[in-house]
Parts: structure tokens; sequence; C-alpha cells
């Protein structure tokens, strides 16, 4: 496989490099994702994928293409260091989550730009778009969609339309068991790798 972004070329090395001090059933009892002996299995935002361990590789069991690299260091970050926990049910904004007051300003950039850059003029698209990836239109903003990126890790992602007063807005929130499963790094490559998928790059 070629990696060809730096943002994620140094992860995925490091990760590489680690799997040997790792024992993968171990790793499976820990983190609450499935092993088969050979291969972890997840779904993601509602497609079923497979980590082949300890290579890292990880395809879409749907259709056999590869995911992205981002997904592999998402699902390697969650079985090497994550938990899959219940949410209490309270949604927390980056900026509430440890240390993403730190990351907010890549964070808004990357994620919260993009999404009222895309939907700031046409709200409701954000609702057909996200039915890719399983997600529900509920309440709030002028488009707020609702999915699971990982069964039982919830992603809210709402737009409020701009006009000639105010300028288009958004807001990303995430159940509060995200922060058992990821780090800030982690949750905002989780925000890229949406906003991909709502444009049909998985």
């Amino acid at each position: 496989m070629q990696i060809v972004n730096n943002k994620t070329e140094n992860p995925l090395k490091y990760y590489r490099e680690k799997t040997g001090e790792f024992d993968p059933n171990e790793l499976s009892l820990k983190s609450g994702v499935q092993f088969d002996g050979k291969k972890f299995h997840l779904n993601v935002m509602g497609r079923p994928v497979s980590m082949q361990w300890p290579e890292l590789i990880c395809h879409y069991e749907d259709d056999g293409k590869e995911t992205s690299s981002s997904i592999i260091i998402l699902m390697t970050r969650l079985v090497m260091y994550g938990v899959l926990s219940p949410s209490s049910g309270k949604m927390l904004s980056y900026i509430e989550i440890p240390w993403g007051a730190h990351y907010f300003k890549a964070f808004k950039g990357r994620c919260l730009d993009r999404l009222s850059g895309t939907y700031g003029h046409n709200a409701k698209k954000l609702a057909s778009d996200g039915a890719a990836i399983g997600a529900k239109e509920v309440e709030g903003g002028d488009c707020t969609i609702e999915f699971d990126f990982i069964p039982g890790l919830t992603v809210r992602a709402s737009v409020w339309e701009g006009d000639e007063e105010f300028p288009a807005n958004s807001q990303i929130t995430f159940s509060d068991n995200f922060l058992t499963a990821f780090a800030a790094e982690e949750i905002a490559v989780v925000g890229d790798t949406f906003m991909n998928a709502l444009k049909g790059r998985w």
C-alpha cells in the first residue's frame, strides 16, 4: 500500500512497528472490537470493515476495497489504546474535549469551516448526503444529522445557512464515550473522515 500523506505516513509507520508488542486477543477483550484470529472487524459509518493483524491493512467487506489511511489509523488507535464504552447521553463540542481547545483552530478549518462552506447555502442537502453514511435528520439548526461513526459512538453535525447579514455557521458534537475510544487528534480525524464520506470519498 502506498501512503502519500505525511499526516498518515508517520502514524501508520509507528503503529505497524508497535503491533508485535500486543496480543490481539487481549486487545479485543479490552477494546470491545471483534477479532477472529486474523482480522479485527468493525462497522464504520454503517459499512463493515476488517483489519488484518499485524499488517494493519483494512478493507470494506461489502465491496473488498481498501479503506483510507485515516480509517486504518482510527481503527488501529481504537484496538491498541481505546475502549468502546457506553455513553451517558451527553454530546460534547470539540472544544469541550480534553486538549480540544489546543487543536481547535485546526479542527475548525478542517471540519467546521468545511461543513458550513459545503452546506451553508443549501442546508437540506446535508440530510440527503448524510443518508449515504446512515445518518438521520434530527432537530437543530437549519439542518442537523446524527449517525454512529462506530456503533455507539454518535456524531451530530448541524448547519445554519448564511444570508446577507450573517455568514453560514456549523457545529459538530460527539457523544461523550468518544473520550474512551480516541484522543483529541483522532477525533479531529473522525471529522475529516465523515466529511469525505458525505461527498462520496470513502
